[in-house]
């Protein structure tokens, strides 16, 4: 007895750790999901704001460039660089300074960092940020102006100059006839999305760019100075210091909330995708870390970060709650530990009488159990010892439904015999009691036929049954023995006349029941008697053995094949026309024909077709189908014909 209350007592601690296991893992997949809500919305913001920028800037950097190529004086002025002196060039030059200063001004004014102006080999013409310095390549340092010579299409993109980062628009340059004169850019710096998202949004942002693409740790302009410095969230990233970031903190200072999410942020930048981290860094809000890629010309790879940090009560507030959820099921999962307990030594008890029913139910041969058709509540020895079972729990890994373990088998009772609204017990009570007879799988896969008879519990059990199996096998398999003889023809092993007499009258009814069509063919083999004659009786049989086996294998399985006597054949088609049974007997004749014997060799037959007709009988549509045969042993014989 003590040793089973320490069984009890044992199942009940590990029921209580799965519980509380259980618990934690669904609220912590709960919190996570809420987690993941606020996440997901911290991303969607700033990559619509990104968006919606961008496409300003856009629609900004193409109105610049119309209105630029649309300036007759810029035209004339650019289309005379090609062919001009160096001398000529450098007064050119100052005449398109000189033209575009005023709207450079305003340009800058509008967030734009470079206004630049290449010739077709990628050669600085001129910088209007810059006018002093012209003349270089720029082919190995700016992409977007080499893509842009080369394909001689717009492009914008992101990305790295000489020592400064930017939103680069860059268009080509047309002369009216056509002759491609360069490229544009208008571009602009990162300064302006913090800015955006500072003052519309309230949210910080700073903006990390790959540092191995560039050296500087300035980049400075008259009127634009942008700084760098190491990024405390990857070690391949600087930090680009724009002026808000110089008059208020910075997340940079804060170290420790860095420490905590460092393995996140590694992995996420490593994944080239858009991201969020979060930390708890006060018990009233996290902090959360939003990372939006910045791609190169191509789309492979992040050269930069747009990074935005906000307070979210919510997932302090989801943390917390969770916390309060994993104590209340704490005290509840104890007080049903003690319900479990108390109802586990009733059940001992209930078990101790049912042992002595199994005792009782033990004693006798048959196979006894109790079900609802569903599962098994009770069983004797014998049940569990047919199927190798030890419990009633371990036959449902056998059949999830107990109903399930009658095979569906000619003559047997089975879950297809239902109606839609019928249950098994149903089934049997309707059928005969003689007719009351189903088959099952023993442990090594052995079909056993028993008699089934069932009986309704008590009101105790309600639904339940008391059902009673009594094996019959050796008596079915003597019925089986003697059926075979009786409808197996001894010679080819297909249905006898008998057989066929008893399925065409069976057919025969049903059609003249429920109208349908019912084809009849009659095969006799071309000279046989020369056959025996000739190569005696066991060439003979040998023929009609190997003529039924390939008549048998070309037919559909609700078509029946039986040998009718001596070396005829019939064949019932049901559901089929006469044109459809004629089409199927030149096949199988066609195929025939094609065959050969060893000794024998090429063997023949003809057929004779007919269809069921509203007036016929039995005889009268085998004598017209007998008559179309006779007509084809006339015609030459190897033939169909249909009558």
């Amino acid at each position: 007895m003590k040793r089973e209350q320490a069984k009890i007592i044992f199942f009940l601690i590990v029921l209580f750790i799965f519980l509380n296991s259980l618990t934690y893992t669904i609220s912590e997949a709960q919190k996570n999901e809420k987690i993941d809500v606020e996440l997901k919305d911290s991303r969607n913001n700033l990559q619509t704001h990104y968006s919606l920028l961008l496409h300003n800037q856009s629609v900004l950097a193409d109105a610049a460039y119309t209105s630029t190529v649309t300036n007759k004086k810029f035209m004339e002025i650019y289309e005379k660089i090609e062919g001009a002196s160096k001398a000529q060039r450098v007064a050119l030059r100052e005449e398109l300074y000189s033209l575009l200063k005023q709207k450079y001004e305003t340009l800058v004014m509008q967030g734009v960092l470079q206004y630049q102006f290449l010739l077709p080999n990628n050669e600085s013409f001129l910088r209007m940020h810059k006018p002093n310095k012209f003349g270089d390549d720029l082919s190995s340092v700016r992409e977007d102006f080499a893509y842009t010579n080369k394909n001689k299409t717009p492009v914008k993109v992101f990305t790295q100059g000489r020592v400064a980062h930017g939103f680069r628009n860059t268009y080509p340059i047309f002369a009216d006839n056509g002759r491609y004169l360069g490229a544009m850019e208008v571009s602009f710096s990162s300064d302006s999305f913090q800015d955006y998202l500072t003052n519309i949004s309230h949210i910080h942002t700073h903006f990390l760019v790959l540092k191995d693409i560039f050296n500087s740790k300035t980049w400075t302009r008259d009127d634009l100075i942008v700084k760098y410095e190491q990024s405390m969230e990857h070690k391949d990233f600087v930090l680009s210091i724009n002026r808000i970031d110089k008059n208020r903190e910075c997340p940079l200072n804060d170290k420790e909330n860095f420490i905590q999410t460092r393995k996140k942020i590694d992995r996420g930048i490593q994944s080239q995708k858009q991201f969020s981290v979060y930390n708890l860094s006060n018990k009233d809000y996290a902090v959360i870390a939003s990372y939006f890629p910045i791609y190169n010309l191509t789309n492979t790879k992040a050269l930069a970060w747009l990074v935005s940090y906000e307070k979210s009560q919510s997932i302090a507030k989801s943390i917390e709650s969770v916390q309060y959820i994993r104590i209340v099921f704490f005290f509840v999962f104890v007080l049903l530990e003690l319900l479990l307990y108390k109802l586990i030594i009733v059940n001992n008890t209930t078990k101790k009488e049912h042992r002595l029913i199994n005792d009782i139910l033990n004693s006798t041969d048959d196979i006894m159990f109790i079900t609802d058709f569903k599962s098994i509540s009770f069983s004797n020895k014998k049940f569990k010892d047919f199927f190798a079972i030890r419990s009633e729990e371990e036959f449902k890994t056998l059949y999830d439904n107990a109903s399930n373990m009658f095979l569906n088998h000619e003559g047997y009772l089975h879950n297809q015999l239902k109606s839609k609204h019928e249950s098994f017990s149903d089934l049997i009570t309707k059928t005969q009691e003689e007719d009351r007879v189903v088959l099952l799988n023993n442990q090594s896969n052995e079909q056993k036929s028993f008699n089934i008879s069932v009986s309704k519990i008590s009101n105790d059990y309600i639904n339940n049954y008391l059902i009673t199996l009594t094996d019959i096998t050796k008596m079915k398999e003597k019925e089986s023995k003697i059926k075979q003889k009786v409808y197996i023809d001894g010679l080819t092993g297909v249905y006898n006349r008998t057989k066929f007499d008893e399925i065409f009258k069976s057919e025969f009814n049903r059609v003249k029941r429920y109208p349908s069509k019912l084809s009849l063919a009659i095969i006799d083999i071309d000279n046989f008697k020369s056959f025996n004659d000739k190569y005696g009786h066991l060439i003979g049989d040998e023929v009609l053995i190997m003529l039924a086996e390939k008549i048998n294998s070309q037919l559909r399985l609700s078509d029946t094949f039986a040998r009718w006597g001596g070396e005829e054949f019939v064949i019932l088609f049901p559901e089929t026309s006469q044109k459809e049974a004629f089409m199927i007997c030149e096949k199988l004749r066609v195929s025939i024909a094609l065959f050969s014997h060893p000794v024998a060799g090429s063997v023949t037959v003809s057929f004779g077709v007919t269809q069921l007709k509203n007036d016929d009988t039995i005889n009268t549509m085998f004598k017209r189908c007998d008559e179309a045969l006779y007509l084809a042993k006339n015609q030459g014989r190897n033939r169909v014909c249909a009558k």
